[in-house]
């Protein structure tokens, strides 16, 4: 390992060669005119490859003191000099770098390394007009160096000097011809300078140099549609239809023509040929598909051109996972369920590594109450990803539905451990793990388990409701339950489950005239057609001595279809019964 290591250093230090040896020309040539001895020579040569080999290894600091050493020793050897401007670069301290870099160009201003690099700290330092002046003198002696020319163009036009660009562009273009990205460089220069004839001008210049690649053709005729030369615009793209027919992006400018002159019914013709190419790859159609999600929202016509996109992706890419995900979560958000399940289990079984498909895919399946299809596709999934706590609880709740509480106790308080920093997951697990323990009658930890709930959110009304309701089945800490029960009302004023149950906490307490109250309040909210709430009525009523009306709510109680233990008891007997 230690061989293989060196060697590893060996190989990044010949790496290096190439901007030691851009320093190197004058190095020797200072070395040369200065007065150092053959020893310290040597010593310095030790020091200076020295600190290229900490500058390698990522040891700034230990690069940057020998490199000061060398200077030290030497002051005029503009390649440690050089060094340590690069140093202070990489560290991004601009100025730094800049005040080094200065000196060794002027040492060595012969040196094409150190003036490329001053130019280059100019502009980094914001000093434009500067960085320009380095750039000229460079192309001025190097007249060829086609790079320094289009560095010194691009500056230009950042410091607003847009027609020395334009020369310099067309300079460049002299040399090399023309090539696409100094047209769209010029092209953009002269929209800024409102030469639109201009920019026009070099998009036909493109055109002329390679009259066959349609993507130019579109190009000018966007730039006409946007400076308003519609006519124009629409001669290019019939063009542009002749020379690639077939081609989707030619189809997709052209409908984005059509849309911005509000031509719907033409927008729409290109963009389902967009979508039935097989020439565009998916990720564009969905890149493009994408927006509808958020454009479409509660605007019909919209929502049905992206459904009708969707369907030609399918029937395009049939074998895509994406193509089904896409139309499953459009019809999802259109709450057509049923429909947006078979895409998702469509997307599974096409491939099932995307942990979010199997979370809607789920979520679909709570939704539509298909529980048993909901256990067994968590069960799977859990075995995918197997630290996705929510899985777990999606698990426990269809474990619940299903009433296999033991089961649903367990994935829960697996789901807790895997949960960490999310109150509303744990919240959702622990209140599931109360309902859990409440049916298998643990009632201790029915109640630590609500608890714990409502630590994580303690406005939960979910909890709240569920809670306080079950003390007061039991007769237990019913002043507990009473706050409860309250605050549930307080969050959620008309719900009538929730004012049964602050009435219900009332009548166990003994407050019945409170208790009628607030179950008449249930009953007149909608609550007349729960058996449950009724049954309840009829007891309050018993316990205020209006026996034959208590009669008459429970009979109504039986005729909704209630079926507690004791209802049809108290209706045989005109008696009131409660559990123990």
């Amino acid at each position: 390992m230690i061989r293989i290591f060196k060697i590893f250093i060996c190989v990044l230090f010949l790496l290096s060669c190439s901007s030691i040896k851009k320093g190197q020309e004058a190095k020797t040539e200072n070395q040369q005119k200065g007065s150092l001895s053959a020893k310290d020579k040597v010593h310095f040569d030790k020091v200076f490859y020295a600190a290229n080999r900490a500058k390698i290894l990522g040891d700034y600091d230990e690069a940057a003191d020998l490199f000061a050493q060398c200077v030290r020793k030497d002051p005029s050897n503009a390649a440690s000099i050089y060094e340590l401007s690069n140093i202070y670069l990489h560290l991004g301290k601009l100025k730094e770098s800049l005040f080094f870099i200065k000196k060794a160009a002027a040492i060595s201003p012969d040196n094409i390394w150190y003036q490329l690099a001053l130019a280059k700290n100019y502009y980094q330092n914001k000093l434009f007009d500067k960085s320009i002046k380095v750039y000229g003198s460079i192309v001025k002696n190097q007249p060829q160096n086609i790079e320094a020319h289009y560095e010194m163009a691009g500056i230009m036009v950042q410091a607003g000097n847009l027609n020395d660009a334009i020369k310099e562009y067309n300079k460049i273009e002299k040399k090399i011809g023309v090539v696409e990205d100094i047209i769209l460089q010029k092209e953009l220069i002269y929209i800024q300078l409102n030469k639109v004839d201009k920019a026009i001008d070099e998009m036909n210049k493109l055109i002329a140099s390679a009259p066959k690649e349609p993507r130019y053709y579109g190009m000018l005729a966007e730039l006409y549609q946007a400076n308003g030369f519609d006519d124009k615009a629409m001669a290019t793209y019939k063009k542009l239809l002749q020379l690639s027919p077939d081609d989707a992006y030619a189809h997709l400018s052209l409908a984005n023509f059509y849309r911005r002159q509000g031509k719907e019914d033409l927008y729409i013709k290109e963009m389902k040929i967009v979508f039935g190419s097989k020439t565009m790859s998916i990720d564009k159609k969905i890149e493009i598909l994408f927006p509808f999600y958020s454009l479409s929202e509660n605007n019909a016509g919209k929502t049905n051109h992206a459904l009708v996109f969707c369907r030609l992706l399918i029937a395009t890419h049939p074998n895509e996972a994406k193509a089904h995900a896409m139309y499953a979560d459009f019809l999802y958000r259109e709450g057509k369920l049923e429909k947006a399940l078979e895409e998702y289990r469509l997307v599974i079984n096409i491939d099932k590594s995307k942990f979010l498909i199997w979370k809607q895919l789920i979520q679909v399946e709570l939704e539509l109450k298909e529980f048993e299809s909901m256990l067994t596709d968590s069960e799977e999934a859990i075995e995918l990803f197997p630290n996705q706590s929510v899985l777990y609880l999606y698990n426990g709740i269809a474990n619940i539905q299903i009433k296999s509480f033991d089961a649903a106790i367990v994935m829960l308080k697996k789901g807790v451990s895997l949960t960490l920093d999310n109150n509303f997951l744990l919240t959702s697990f622990y209140s599931n793990l109360g309902d859990s323990y409440h049916s298998t009658k643990d009632t201790g930890a029915s109640d630590l388990a609500y608890d714990k709930a409502l630590e994580y959110d303690p406005n939960n009304i979910y909890v709240l409701n569920n809670y306080s309701y079950y003390l007061s089945l039991r007769g237990k800490e019913l002043e507990k339950a009473r706050k409860m029960a309250s605050k549930s009302i307080e969050l959620e004023p008309k719900n009538i489950s929730f004012q049964d149950t602050y009435g219900w906490v009332l009548y166990k307490s003994g407050n019945y005239k409170e208790a009628k109250i607030w179950i008449n309040k249930s009953l007149n909210n909608g609550g007349n057609q729960r058996p449950v709430i009724l049954e309840h009525y009829g007891d309050v009523l018993y316990m205020l001595g209006q026996k034959e009306e208590a009669l008459k709510y429970w009979n109504e109680a039986k005729l909704k279809g209630g079926k507690s233990k004791l209802l049809e008891k108290k209706i045989q007997d005109k008696k009131l019964y409660e559990n123990p």
